[in-house]
């Protein structure tokens, strides 16, 4: 069964995301924990997540994972803003274990021109500090921890398959670890998906490097830029350079039939944009 949905608003508090999320016809939901353009995190109350936890269930949301604070730059030039993102992260990780979230995205970062080599062995470093940390600031267990796939714009990580591959690896037994898989930063990054062939072609690959066993969700989104142009610009789907006959030999692919697939397409004042594109990607399910 298809868990399609979308990026909610926690405008008013975590607890407000599953009304939302049902307007705009949502099974599943991605939130932040926290306002994602500052380091700082409020007060998490009990009331606050009693009522989150009531709403998932009024409101029909099967499953609501999380996605970091855009600040967080595990392998930031700047050592100041790696420990800083090291602490950000073991917030926002034991925030996500006190909502029952499974999952919390990661952008990988951006190593600002340091190489990849220190670049990666930073944000392995980051990853087991945060870990640590947020297992002593709460008794639940963290969630997995997802590498996001990045379009490759600047010294950003996270945009060859390889990356990801590695990081995974080099965290095996310290944290638990998969990957997000968004539709366009990997074709951005060169990775097509317009046709079937090109599609079992990037996935064969992912398969071969990394592992399809790893992708735990997607983020559909298509395209401004074309094939290859490391831009980070989500479209609407079907609007864009991937085109609707990507997203549906994705969304009939059997092995990914239980993966949740949120969009982070562009918003509107109200749900209907967001409606809208969910609609259209239940049109392409045969």
């Amino acid at each position: 069964m298809h868990l399609l949905g979308a990026h909610i608003s926690i405008a008013g508090g975590v607890d407000r995301a599953p009304e939302r999320g049902r307007r705009a016809t949502c099974d599943v939901i991605q939130i932040f924990t926290k306002n994602n353009v500052r380091w700082a995190a409020g007060h998490l109350s009990a009331s606050e997540r009693s009522r989150f936890f009531a709403n998932l269930d009024r409101y029909g949301i099967r499953l609501a994972f999380a996605h970091a604070c855009y600040l967080i730059n595990l392998c930031s030039a700047q050592a100041a803003i790696r420990r800083r993102s090291r602490r950000t992260l073991a917030v926002e990780l034991a925030r996500c274990s006190r909502l029952h979230l499974p999952y919390l995205v990661l952008h990988p970062g951006s190593h600002g021109g340091q190489g990849e080599r220190d670049g990666l062995k930073w944000i392995v470093e980051g990853v087991a500090r945060a870990i640590e940390n947020a297992r002593a600031a709460t008794d639940a267990p963290p969630p997995m921890l997802l590498f996001e796939t990045t379009a490759g714009q600047g010294t950003s990580l996270g945009w060859r398959f390889e990356h990801l591959a590695e990081l995974i690896a080099r965290l095996d037994g310290i944290a638990r670890t998969g990957v997000c898989f968004d539709t366009c930063h990997v074709f951005a990054a060169g990775y097509d998906l317009r046709t079937r062939e090109a599609y079992e072609r990037t996935m064969g690959e992912f398969d071969r490097i990394v592992g399809l066993r790893e992708i735990r969700v997607f983020h559909l989104n298509d395209s401004r830029g074309e094939l290859g142009s490391r831009l980070d610009r989500h479209q609407h789907i079907g609007r864009g350079a991937i085109g609707l006959d990507g997203f549906r030999v994705l969304l009939n692919d059997s092995r990914f039939a239980d993966r949740p697939m949120t969009i982070e397409t562009p918003k509107g004042k109200t749900p209907s944009l967001d409606r809208a594109n969910l609609r259209r990607l239940r049109s392409l399910l045969a």
